[in-house]
């Protein structure tokens, strides 16, 4: 008796659609890329309010904020004489040393978040975030030309209020010099 070949080649295609498929599940599928390192991107304010701009870099960050933070930092909201302090006022608060601010003081060689907080509860947020970064440290922000400084405000539009942020300790350094400004500045 003899078999029809439709079933044969049944059978048969049967047989290569197993072994395709077993085949198939072998080959393993190429893995995804690896994904790529996340971009580090830097923030220059808060940078500099916690005393991780370098002592390069320092000089030029009135006019690199000005070009990141144009709608912030083109325009004074306060000046004060003495000490001269140039007060600026955010567009978003930001959060330095565990408290939040809205406005950025500047001096000659400080940069400093102005909190809406007396001097004690600002210095408890502060000791909290110290205390809480201990697992990540502060990597070397703290230095001979990098100064952690808080203090109670004392002038108008200041008072009950405190200054948080970082002192540059560098001899000549002036952030609030701005060469643009240089035909105002008498010549010695």
């Amino acid at each position: 008796m003899r078999r029809s070949n439709s079933n044969a080649s049944l059978a048969l295609a049967s047989v290569l659609l197993a072994a395709s498929a077993a085949v198939a599940a072998q080959v393993v599928a190429p893995a995804p890329p690896a994904p790529s390192p996340p971009v580090q991107t830097t923030d220059t304010l808060l940078d500099a309010l916690t005393c991780r701009t370098s002592a390069g870099d320092v000089a030029g960050l009135l006019a690199r904020l000005r070009r990141e933070r144009p709608s912030e930092f083109v325009q004074t909201e306060r000046q004060y004489g003495t000490p001269k302090m140039d007060l600026y006022r955010l567009d978003t608060p930001v959060d330095a040393w565990g408290n939040e601010g809205d406005a950025v003081v500047i001096t000659d060689d400080r940069v400093l978040l102005l909190v809406d907080a007396p001097i004690d509860t600002a210095s408890m947020r502060l000791e909290q975030s110290l205390a809480d970064s201990r697992e990540a440290p502060l990597s070397g922000a703290l230095d001979d030309l990098h100064a952690l400084v808080v203090y109670a405000g004392e002038h108008p539009g200041m008072q009950q209020r405190t200054l948080i942020g970082c002192e540059y300790r560098m001899p000549g350094l002036s952030l609030l010099a701005n060469p643009d400004d240089a035909w105002r500045t008498p010549t010695p």
